[in-house]
C-alpha cells in the first residue's frame, strides 16, 4: 500500500521549539511575504542546494543566509533548514557580535554553513547543537556589553515563559512608568511591546499545539480571542496558516539554554 501524497503546499519535517529559539528541519510549503521578532539563519539541507529569499521585490539564492528581525521576506520552496533566535535572546546578541552584518539580509561565511550543518544535521539533539554553537561564538568573539535594564527583562522574560504578561507587568518589574517602557522597548528592539507580546502568545502557542486538537481550542489556550486571530497572528509572523503544519507530527520542546554550556 503505498503513502499518501502530501501536497507541496503543506509544510513537512521538524520542528524544535524553546524558550527564545526555533529549529525547522525539511520541506517548505507555502508562505506570504512576512516579518518575525527572530533572527533566523537558514541553510540548505543538501550542501548542493541554494537558499532562495525573496525580499524587497528580488529573489536572491545563498549557500546560507542571515535574516535580521523584523526583515519582511519570503522563503520559496525547497528543502531546508532554519535556525531562529528571539531578538531578546542573549544568543541573538552573540550572532550579531560574530556576523556583524551591514544589511537585513546577509549572506553567512562558508566556515559557519560548515559549521551549522554539522551541528544541526548531524548531531544527534537539536538543543546539543544549540550548545555547541554558543561555544564557537565563545571561543571567537568577546562577550556581548549588555545593559542591567536589559538582563532584567530577559531574566523576567524566562521565568515566566507561559504568563501573558501586559505592558503594566512589564513596567512595574523594570520600575518604569509604562509609556516609558514602550518607548524604551521600542528604541531597545525596533518594534512595541504589544506586536512583541503577541509573538509571544504565538510561540507559547506553538509550543503546545496538539495535532488532535480543534484550531479554535489551540487558540484559546494561547490567549488568541478566536481561531482567526490565531491563524491572522501565525500568517502575519510567519507567512503560513497554522493549517499547513497538519503534516507536522509533533513540536520538539527544548530545555533552557545556558550562556556558558558546562561543557566543550
Amino acid at each position: 500500500m503505498s503513502m499518501p501524497t502530501i501536497a507541496a503546499k503543506y509544510w513537512t519535517g521538524r520542528i524544535a521549539l524553546g524558550y527564545g529559539i526555533g529549529y525547522f528541519s525539511g520541506i517548505s510549503g507555502d508562505n506570504q511575504p512576512h516579518r518575525h521578532h527572530a533572527h533566523q539563519l537558514s541553510f540548505p539541507q543538501k550542501s548542493t542546494d541554494v537558499v532562495r529569499i525573496s525580499a524587497a521585490g528580488q529573489t536572491q539564492e545563498y549557500h546560507g543566509v542571515y535574516i535580521a528581525a523584523n526583515t519582511e521576506h519570503q522563503l520559496l520552496a525547497g528543502q531546508y533548514c532554519s535556525i531562529y533566535i528571539d531578538q531578546t535572546h542573549f544568543l541573538a546578541d552573540l550572532i550579531n557580535n560574530y556576523l556583524a552584518p551591514t544589511t537585513n539580509i546577509t549572506e553567512l561565511t562558508a566556515e559557519l554553513i560548515h559549521l551549522l550543518r554539522h551541528y544541526f544535521i548531524k548531531q544527534h539533539t537539536i538543543l546539543h547543537a544549540f550548545e555547541q554553537l554558543i561555544i564557537f561564538f565563545n571561543q571567537h568573539i568577546a562577550t556581548p556589553v549588555i545593559s542591567s535594564r536589559q538582563q532584567h527583562l530577559r531574566h523576567y522574560l524566562k521565568n515566566n515563559i507561559h504568563a501573558d504578561l501586559s505592558v503594566q507587568d512589564m513596567a512595574q518589574t523594570l520600575s518604569l512608568s509604562t509609556s516609558r517602557f514602550s518607548h524604551w522597548f521600542s528604541d531597545a528592539y525596533g518594534i512595541s511591546y504589544r506586536s512583541y507580546r503577541k509573538w509571544l502568545r504565538l510561540i507559547q502557542t506553538l509550543q503546545s499545539v496538539d495535532q488532535n486538537l480543534k484550531l479554535t481550542d489551540i487558540a484559546h489556550q494561547g490567549h488568541f480571542s478566536d481561531q482567526a486571530h490565531f491563524s491572522r497572528t501565525c500568517k502575519q509572523m510567519f507567512g503560513i496558516q497554522p493549517s499547513l503544519l497538519r503534516f507536522i507530527s509533533e513540536i520538539e520542546p527544548l530545555d533552557l539554554l545556558l550562556p556558558h554550556p558546562s561543557f566543550i
